[in-house]
């Protein structure tokens, strides 16, 4: 795209996107960075332009590259037709897909894609908002007024299908557990008399799995769980039992943890080897896939004094740091520790 100038204060920024290409499709993809803080991607058709809704799928996808690649701030999008492989901003004609004066957009904060018109900040309600997870997976999001959940789902259900859905996704949106674990847990239930509905729970668990997988795709090579998992390891082996996925509340976390120690004891860990721990549970999980980053607890072993405790602390923020996470904390015993920037994106394992 040799005939496109962009001014001096944007920058253009390399990378693929193979929606529009397999098309024979052109992308501009460039932001305002320092200035305005937004990106824009324009994709261009070569002399015929495909129908609206082929235009509609492959923008969506292109946004989704490109909120994959930075989603800190708002993207736009356009689609044009070029006469030709040498693209005049003179000579092109904005294709409109979404009808006049109207853009397509990714929203920063909601983590949602959708139909605005120039000059409004709300999704046009009568256009698909889609969650930018679920790209390719034809499932959209009916709430523009509020962050993208994975863990939300409005279906009307009876309460034990309900239940078992809210119990599934979490088992998979976590990352922890492999397809065939859930599918166990799933049966085990079944099995129990839990009286949901087991045809419509498997065929949701496996359309969520297959709405995670698309989204694993874009995820950056390593994800900040993978910094997490390691910075964990890192506390185990200076001396603080760290605990992942530690019960569903504050007490259960510490009966994963006592028993945590207990398995340490039992393959023959030396027992003056932990000094501290540090844990989160189920709800600081859907906080983190919530967007609102993860929040740690720990304390020392053996000791109630504040001292101990808050030296329990810097370690753990010391081992987030040396991974490249960023945590916030008070310094104080009595005060957990925040990784507000924490994306939580733990891959479903094989």
């Amino acid at each position: 795209m040799s005939d496109i100038q962009p001014s001096s204060v944007l920058t253009n920024v390399k990378l693929a996107f193979p929606p529009a290409e397999r098309l024979g499709a052109k992308v501009e993809y460039y932001h305002f960075l320092p200035h305005d803080k937004s990106y824009t991607v324009n994709v261009y058709f070569i002399r015929q332009a495909p129908d609206a809704a082929t235009i509609d799928r492959v923008m969506r996808e292109c946004l989704a590259l490109a909120a994959a690649h930075d989603g800190r701030f708002p993207i736009s999008g356009d689609a044009y037709l070029a006469p030709g492989d040498d693209i005049d901003v003179h000579e092109r004609k904005n294709l409109l897909p979404w009808g006049k004066d109207r853009f397509l957009g990714f929203d920063a904060d909601l983590r949602q894609i959708g139909v605005r018109r120039y000059g409004k900040k709300l999704f046009d309600e009568k256009q698909a908002i889609t969650a930018v997870d679920t790209i390719g997976t034809g499932d959209t999001v009916d709430h523009p007024d509020r962050p993208f959940n994975p863990l939300v789902d409005g279906e009307e259900l009876d309460d034990a299908t309900s239940d078992q859905r809210a119990l599934v996704n979490e088992w998979i949106w976590y990352g922890y557990s492999s397809a065939e674990v859930i599918g166990g847990w799933i049966e085990e239930n079944a099995a129990a008399g839990d009286g949901f509905d087991l045809a419509w729970i498997q065929a949701f668990a496996e359309r969520t799995l297959a709405r995670k997988r698309a989204a694993e795709a874009q995820w950056p090579e390593v994800t900040d769980n993978d910094r997490l998992e390691r910075a964990f390891a890192r506390m185990n082996e200076q001396g603080i039992c760290a605990v992942q996925w530690a019960g569903n509340d504050m007490d259960e976390a510490l009966e994963a943890v006592i028993d945590a120690l207990r398995e340490a004891d039992e393959a023959g860990v030396a027992e003056d080897h932990y000094w501290g721990v540090c844990f989160f549970h189920s709800q600081d999980m859907d906080r983190a896939l919530d967007g609102q980053g993860l929040l740690l607890a720990f304390d020392a072993i053996g000791s109630e004094a504040a001292a101990d405790m808050v030296r329990v602390g810097r370690k753990v923020c010391d081992a987030l740091e040396q991974e490249g996470l960023k945590p916030n904390w008070n310094g104080r015993a009595n005060s957990r520790i925040d990784v507000p920037s924490l994306r939580w994106q733990r891959r479903t394992p094989a």
